[in-house]
């Protein structure tokens, strides 16, 4: 017999680079709370076409049966009256009304599992995942294997024929292997980000007239002995 439970509710934010393991965990906590005879729902976005229609899948081909969705609303809509665990596969590539959501549901005494991409290829925080984040009662941050240098990743490397991408390419691009693999921050490329032409700039420039401050670490025109820099002084 079923013994009733107190249903406290919960936001777990499973993020990372591609490759690190987020489907993986995810999984395995969904199985734990079926397990525990819980009523559990596992949703993904639509978006995700790398595996069956019906399912989500890890690199090591780890199979779970999940509800795709198009959106939060969408969501919403097929959520039981009853449910007690909800995860969200590649919550990232749903709509930020699924930050609310998520929100709703914990406060309501559900377990929320949600995981996704924090960083785009660029290495930007992608989309509202930092909100997400930052609402979340606790965050799990998994990281891969540089496929370059084996040190540990954070990052998520976009090839086109295998080459780096360019930093005003889209956003989102379905893929795996073919397109994307691990990288450490020192091994991360993309051809054309605008912040490695300001830093030429400063470096030229910091070289041809003696300028205080590390170039790299001031923007332009600025230094230690800047005025402008709080705390200087004048």
């Amino acid at each position: 017999m079923k013994t009733a439970r107190k249903q406290t509710g919960s936001l777990t934010v499973i993020t990372g680079s591609m490759f690190s393991g987020k489907t993986e965990e995810l999984i395995r906590l969904a199985r734990r709370a079926m397990h525990a005879r819980r009523v559990v729902q596992v949703f993904k976005s639509a978006l995700d076409t790398r595996s069956e229609h019906t399912s989500i899948r890890t690199h090591d081909d780890v199979r779970f049966e999940a509800l795709p969705v198009a959106d939060s609303a969408t969501l919403a809509a097929n959520l039981r009256p009853d449910v007690e665990v909800v995860a969200i596969e590649e919550v990232q590539f749903l709509d930020e009304g699924v930050v609310a959501l998520c929100e709703r549901l914990a406060d309501r005494g559900v377990d929320v599992i949600a995981a996704g991409l924090d960083q785009d290829f660029r290495g930007l925080p992608f989309g509202f995942m930092p909100r997400l984040m930052a609402l979340a009662d606790n965050v799990v941050k998994l990281h891969a294997i540089c496929k370059r240098c084996g040190a540990e990743a954070s990052r998520t490397q976009r090839l086109i024929d295998g080459r780096p991408a360019k930093w005003g390419d889209p956003t989102i691009l379905i893929g795996a292997s073919e397109s994307y693999e691990a990288r450490c921050r020192h091994c991360h490329e993309v051809k054309g980000r605008p912040r490695e032409r300001g830093r030429t700039r400063r470096k030229r420039r910091a070289a041809s007239n003696g300028a205080g401050g590390h170039p790299e670490l001031f923007p332009e025109g600025e230094s230690l002995q800047n005025p402008g820099l709080p705390g200087s002084r004048r």
